[in-house]
């Protein structure tokens, strides 16, 4: 099943944290950490308070390097390649390639021929916003780790981006019940 998560990258960068949310602006999961020294970690929790994963910094440099963890269990190593405008990330130990512009932040994750996700950032007011368009809800908690490396000084430079408008999101729609009893309040 495919999803579409939302994350306020502003917000994660002024208060090591940040909310998760879907589509409906339901809260889905929660990022806490911080990057900078080795060792540094960003750990994504479900909406229960479980830790699902967690991605830490093992080296410092123009290309540091990654540890990715899912359910505690060791799942692979980041290998970061950039070049004036590209950037590729190669996980080893589940094989995922990632691809993208590092100017309009737009990147593409794939396993061999599979694509497990998208990630495109957006500006928003004062905000930036990375919208990412995950085709399994398996993959997800992965998917925000390596949002998470995608933010990392050494691969985000503020003053060089050339993000797109993010339009407002629909509101959620309200259920039936809800509209019955703004009528009887009446």
């Amino acid at each position: 099943m495919s999803r579409k998560l939302q994350l306020n990258l502003t917000e994660l960068d002024h208060t090591r944290s940040s909310k998760v949310t879907d589509q409906y602006r339901d809260t889905k999961y929660l990022i806490v950490g911080k990057w900078g020294l080795v060792s540094d970690t960003f750990s994504i929790y479900s909406i229960s308070g479980e830790v699902v994963a967690t991605v830490r910094q093992q080296s410092l440099g123009m290309t540091p390097k990654f540890d990715l963890y899912y359910l505690d269990q060791f799942v692979g190593s980041s290998v970061i390649h950039f070049t004036m405008r590209y950037t590729t990330i190669f996980i080893n130990g589940i094989n995922w390639l990632i691809t993208g512009n590092q100017e309009k932040q737009i990147y593409h994750i794939i396993h061999g021929r599979d694509r497990i996700a998208t990630i495109k950032s957006y500006s928003q007011s004062d905000q930036v916003i990375r919208i990412m368009d995950i085709d399994d809800t398996n993959h997800e908690p992965l998917v925000l780790a390596i949002a998470a490396i995608l933010n990392h000084p050494s691969l985000a430079h503020a003053s060089r981006l050339k993000l797109g408008v993010l339009n407002k999101a629909p509101v959620k729609p309200k259920l039936q019940g809800e509209n019955m009893q703004a009528t009887h309040n009446q």
